[in-house]
């Protein structure tokens, strides 16, 4: 099969991906992958269904100063488009079968503390200079999302997708309805994060967007979407000096606390909506050897 007509594929397939119940993040990495490979294939006539079309883009994503991490998701898009391909008769059959993927190691990601929690908090406070209706709207909003983000570990994904809908603060309830894997839940927040939603609520209902279903609500009548999300993060990152912050660390920052606090990890498992144990072990490990000392003393299983 040309890269050319590969090309044509990708819409059905993301077609395909989404019958799937696949979450739009999902999708869009896949056909980005997807896209960029047969686009490379087409730009050097390479044939984009044989291993050393594949391991020759690969290669020069790594040699080219791409992270082994974005290598490794790239080179999976390829392989379940080529899957998708085999699945439909489109090509005779799997020409990836056993293809190795860049070796990777994530990196450890550094929780923050809660003095950088407490200063990124500290830039959302509404001081009587700061009046307007937008200034106000996004300093409770952004309250309310830092706060959400670092007690329940919700994806950032997640968060911008949620509706109103989906808040029962009576209850002390969000749904996820489609987390990663296309799989749903229901994470419960505590009081203070629910008093930070509950005053962000009543701001947001002086918006001019305020019938939107959409939960979070951003400037200028635009959707508060990922990238929205990713600067106004940023921002209260920079005003509160914490160095080296990416929204993610939010979901690091939470899983840390949680075991710190002497939750357990099958719980964690569930509000953070991992299914597999080594999603914890990546989350967390940063800190583990501290928490780990921490509980050694309280044991104090030397005392005989």
């Amino acid at each position: 099969m040309p890269a050319s007509h590969a090309l044509d594929r990708i819409t059905d397939w993301r077609i395909a991906l989404r019958a799937e119940n696949k979450s739009p993040g999902t999708i869009f990495i896949y056909a980005d992958g997807a896209t960029r490979y047969l686009t490379w294939c087409a730009d050097g006539d390479h044939l984009p269904m044989s291993r050393a079309a594949l391991n020759s883009w690969i290669a020069g994503l790594l040699d080219g100063g791409s992270s082994p991490g974005t290598a490794r998701i790239r080179q999976l898009a390829v392989r379940r488009f080529a899957a998708w391909l085999t699945a439909g008769g489109e090509i005779a059959a799997d020409p990836f079968p056993g293809v190795k993927a860049p070796r990777y190691e994530p990196p450890l990601v550094e929780p923050l503390t809660d003095a950088e929690l407490r200063a990124l908090l500290a830039t959302c406070a509404v001081s009587d200079d700061h009046a307007r209706l937008e200034a106000t709207l996004n300093d409770r909003r952004d309250e309310a999302i830092i706060r959400l983000m670092f007690e329940t570990a919700i994806r950032s994904g997640e968060l911008v997708d949620l509706q109103l809908d989906d808040v029962d603060l009576i209850a002390r309830l969000i749904t996820i309805r489609r987390g990663k894997g296309g799989r749903g839940r229901v994470i419960p927040v505590g009081p203070v994060t629910t008093e930070a939603l509950l005053v962000y609520l009543d701001q947001r209902e002086q918006h001019p967007l305020a019938a939107s279903p959409d939960l979070w609500l951003g400037n200028r009548g635009q959707r508060f979407g990922r990238e929205g999300l990713s600067r106004a993060l940023r921002r209260r990152a920079k005003r509160a000096g914490v160095q080296g912050f990416r929204p993610h660390r939010l979901r690091h920052t939470a899983a840390h606390r949680w075991l710190a606090a002497g939750g357990s990890e099958s719980g964690l498992m569930a509000i953070a909506g991992w299914t597999r144990s080594d999603m914890l072990v990546r989350y967390t490990r940063a800190r583990a050897s501290e928490r780990a000392a921490t509980e050694a003393r309280r044991l104090n299983l030397g005392d005989l």
